[in-house]
């Protein structure tokens, strides 16, 4: 929604982007179907003398003040278009408009030549600065000025909600291409950006990508929110907002209000998905576990990507590159259920691949193996060799390859040796 509404404001965006933009606000509620831009921009004048509860000197006060002064001039309180604007500098520049406070001559002549569209002119003028301020400042600080904005645009908060589930389903709609999504050029174009923006694809070859985007998914997902609540310090009490609106703060907020009991079953269902990888990456010991799955789109197929780390931790309590197991686990769309066990001892590994096409994937990997090799040893690692293997047997394989969780790997026992 922020998207949308900041493409149509942007003094950047094309005229068909503006418009597009604008369209796919309707769409969603947010603005009524078959209302003009500058129809909505006359009600939003006429609508300024009844906001109450802004915060001072915010962007949506200096919008507030600005559209007050706009319900005034319409009324006839000013004579020239240059009186408002100047009214208007001061007000964007945080002075205040009042009349004793603006050149004395301001007020010298009074009449209603300022015709409707000079005063939509201006009212778009100042959205657009109220908006380029609040997406100027720090992300957190800026994303909540933003929200404040659009509750500004349309007080019916049920309404905003609502229009911000079918803004998301317009661009699920748009990017599985459904045949009952039909859009206008200019709508297509818009969503597109906003996808490629939003959304970004996963380049599997680069590695640093791939694992910049899996610590995104993970604070997506809100699977920190529990670090975050304990080493929350009084400087950090701003950026905390950022934290709530993750996944998992936001089911847990969903649980506590009225919605039907199909979705809050659904989302006890996510939710509790989400609290089994906490209670599942553990310490057994002086061994440490984590668990990781995520949802995964490849091409058109969705899976899920899980991950199982095992290891020690060194003195400081860091974890330990130089001895650890990880699984990793992953169904594709053709080479079905795939299981990769990497063991790694005093920084020698050893890759396991399990896979029912085994010998077709061993022939394939070849010409990788040199590449893998080479980019460990840049890493002070050496490898071993690398295998692979079918699923023990067909009973197995039918059933899926699947994690076993670290609860049922049995408990630590014993003492370390080392050889």
């Amino acid at each position: 929604m922020q998207k949308l509404v900041t493409t149509w404001l942007d003094s950047d965006s094309t005229p068909e982007m503006k418009s597009g933009a604008f369209s796919l606000l309707q769409k969603s509620g947010f603005i009524p179907k078959g209302m003009t831009e500058s129809f909505f921009l006359e009600n939003l004048i006429d609508g300024a003398e009844a906001r109450t509860g802004i915060a001072k000197n915010s962007a949506v006060d200096k919008l507030h003040q600005g559209l007050q002064l706009l319900s005034e001039a319409k009324s006839g309180a000013f004579a020239k278009v240059e009186e408002i604007d100047t009214a208007i500098n001061r007000i964007l520049n945080g002075q205040e408009h009042e009349g004793a406070k603006l050149p004395t001559d301001i007020h010298s002549m009074t009449g209603k030549n300022i015709t409707a569209e000079k005063l939509s002119s201006h009212a778009f003028h100042l959205l657009q600065s109220s908006f380029t301020e609040a997406t100027a400042k720090k992300a957190v600080g800026g994303k909540m000025e933003v929200n404040d904005l659009i509750d500004y645009l349309n007080k019916d908060t049920g309404q905003v909600a609502e229009s911000k589930g079918k803004a998301a389903e317009l661009l699920i709609q748009s990017l599985n291409r459904r045949p009952e999504a039909q859009y206008a050029r200019n709508e297509k174009l818009v969503l597109s950006l906003i996808l490629e923006a939003e959304f970004q694809i996963i380049d599997f070859t680069d590695g640093p990508s791939v694992a910049h985007q899996l610590k995104e998914m993970t604070k997506i997902l809100g699977l920190q929110l529990e670090h975050a609540l304990i080493n929350l310090s009084g400087d950090d009490m701003a950026e905390f907002p950022k934290e709530l609106e993750t996944l998992k703060p936001l089911l847990l907020k969903l649980l506590n209000e009225q919605a039907p009991a199909s979705m809050k079953e659904m989302a006890e269902q996510i939710l509790n998905r989400i609290t089994a990888q906490q209670i599942l990456s553990q310490e057994n010991g002086p061994i440490q576990n984590l668990l990781l799955t995520l949802p995964l789109n490849l091409g058109s197929a969705q899976t899920d990507l899980t991950l199982q780390w095992s290891g020690r931790k060194t003195k400081d309590g860091k974890i330990d590159p130089d001895y650890c197991r990880v699984l990793f686990y992953l169904k594709l769309e053709r080479l079905k259920e795939t299981v990769i066990d990497m063991q790694v001892q005093n920084r020698i590994i050893k890759v396991t691949v399990i896979n029912g096409n085994g010998a077709v994937l061993e022939e394939a990997a070849g010409q990788y193996l040199d590449i893998l090799r080479e980019n460990l040893e840049k890493m002070d690692y050496r490898l071993s060799g690398v295998s692979f293997v079918n699923p023990v047997n067909e009973k197995e394989r039918d059933q899926g390859v699947k994690p076993i969780p670290f609860s049922e790997a049995g408990s630590y026992s014993g003492v370390d040796i080392r050889i």
